[in-house]
């Protein structure tokens, strides 16, 4: 926020409102590592990328929420950061290409990936999250809000870009 008082902690910068498809499969859709940080990712669309949001390397303070995910291999990848500085994944569409993990971040103590309510689809709805099933991964208190289901048609999808980018 601004206050008018002098500070070296650089304000947040936005992406948002980009239609991205990585061609020859790229590593990330964003890649917010070597001290990335206080960068703001939302309402875009990311296609054919290994990781949706990748943080590591001294990142931190990235929030990714309302993002389209299409056909990646996670919808994140995230190493650990301080407590008060943490990474933010939420409300997020995230089409995986295949059943297993959809994320991996801190899965506990301080610095925890803060993941919640993102709707995650695979060809069977079988997804994992820091090593486990995501429903007893929620069972044990965590990304609360976030669901399963097998992937959406191609209709639903160009009707979820067209809400995001043109609305």
């Amino acid at each position: 926020m601004l206050s008018g008082t002098p500070s070296v902690i650089k304000q947040y910068d936005f992406i948002y409102k980009n239609f991205i498809i990585a061609n020859y499969q790229s590593q990330e859709a964003i890649d917010n590592d070597d001290g990335s940080c206080y960068y703001e990712t939302f309402d875009n669309f990311f296609a054919y990328s290994g990781n949706g949001m990748k943080n590591d390397f001294g990142g931190h303070d990235n929030h990714h929420h309302d993002n389209i995910y299409a056909y990646v291999g996670k919808g994140f990848s995230l190493s650990g950061q301080l407590t008060g500085h943490e990474d933010y994944f939420y409300k997020n569409k995230v089409i995986l290409q295949n059943d297993g993990t959809y994320g991996t971040g801190t899965c506990t103590g301080p610095g925890k990936t803060v993941v919640h309510d993102n709707s995650v689809f695979s060809p069977n709805a079988a997804i994992s999250e820091c090593n486990m099933p995501l429903a007893q991964w929620q069972a044990r208190g965590n990304d609360p809000g976030s669901t399963a289901a097998v992937l959406p048609s191609d209709d639903t999808l160009t009707s979820w870009i067209q809400t995001l980018l043109f609305n």
